[in-house]
């Protein structure tokens, strides 16, 4: 019998602390509001909305964006593209140029050099000891080895220019065919530019508006996570849930998104989070 009494106080009292906690959280959620409505902190309602409204435009911008595809991409490679091929031609023709200047100076000194052989072979005749001989020779044989040099030179510039004419021909038709699609490529681009012109300005127009009432944190911060979602910077808390990443955020994470006392963002995605039901209600 007592353990049956004592059975039934202790399942009163297991019963009397769940009510007890209950009473306790919700008393914490009335204390959490009542506290917000006192004004101890500004409701962001107001900017939250207008993140929403950039993010609707940044998502139609980044549709329009979607349809040029990779034409703006595609177009600045191209143009890299030419301006190596351009710089390689440049190069090539600068030493083309050195080689060829290089190749005359031999020549000049080569034709200096038999002039001087040529000397010396009528003086050879004219000596009147075995060393005078002597020393003609010697310098008839160094004008030839210089002959000799510079002619092997010659015709090392020679091969070398060649193939670096060759190599330039080639980069030349390279560089025609690289324009000519980077021109078809700007062509493609600036009739989606003239279709979507139109479109694209007003949406600006409305997004420097907004932003214009949004503060300058805020506003970093925006698009900071804009520059990464590509239109996709705000997500809506859901049954618990952010849009973004379909992860779940905490209870009482959810009250204060809910409150609107703060800019809150996902701790898995990063995204400023808005409560459905400001949305709805702005709807």
């Amino acid at each position: 019998m007592k353990d049956t009494i004592k059975e039934e106080n202790t399942q009163s009292n297991e019963s009397n602390t769940e009510s007890q906690n209950e009473n306790e959280s919700e008393s914490k959620v009335l204390e959490f509001f009542e506290e917000s409505s006192k004004g101890k902190s500004p409701n962001l309602s107001e900017n939250l909305i207008l993140f929403n409204n950039l993010t609707k435009i940044d998502g139609e911008l980044e549709e329009i964006e979607e349809v040029k595809g990779d034409l703006p991409e595609k177009i600045k490679t191209l143009e890299g593209k030419v301006k190596d091929i351009e710089n390689k031609i440049s190069v090539n023709q600068i030493k083309i140029k050195e080689l060829s200047n290089e190749e005359n100076e031999l020549g000049d000194e080569n034709i200096l050099s038999e002039e001087r052989m040529e000397k010396y072979d009528e003086q050879k005749y004219n000596v009147r000891s075995n060393k005078e001989y002597d020393d003609i020779m010697k310098a008839i044989d160094s004008c030839f080895e210089i002959v000799e040099k510079n002619e092997e030179r010659i015709k090392e510039i020679k091969t070398i220019k060649e193939e670096m004419n060759i190599e330039t021909e080639e980069l030349k038709t390279n560089d025609e065919e690289v324009k000519k699609e980077l021109e078809e490529n700007q062509k493609s681009l600036n009739e989606l530019n003239i279709q979507f012109e139109k479109e694209e300005i007003e949406l600006k127009n409305k997004r420097d508006e907004i932003l214009s009432k949004v503060g300058a944190e805020n506003k970093h911060l925006y698009e900071k996570l804009n520059g990464t979602y590509k239109g996709e910077a705000t997500a809506i808390v859901r049954n618990g849930n952010c849009s973004g990443c379909f992860n779940s955020i905490p209870p009482q994470r959810e009250i204060e998104i809910r409150s609107a006392l703060e800019i809150f963002t996902c701790q898995s995605c990063g995204r400023i989070l808005i409560d459905e039901s400001l949305i709805k209600n702005v709807s």
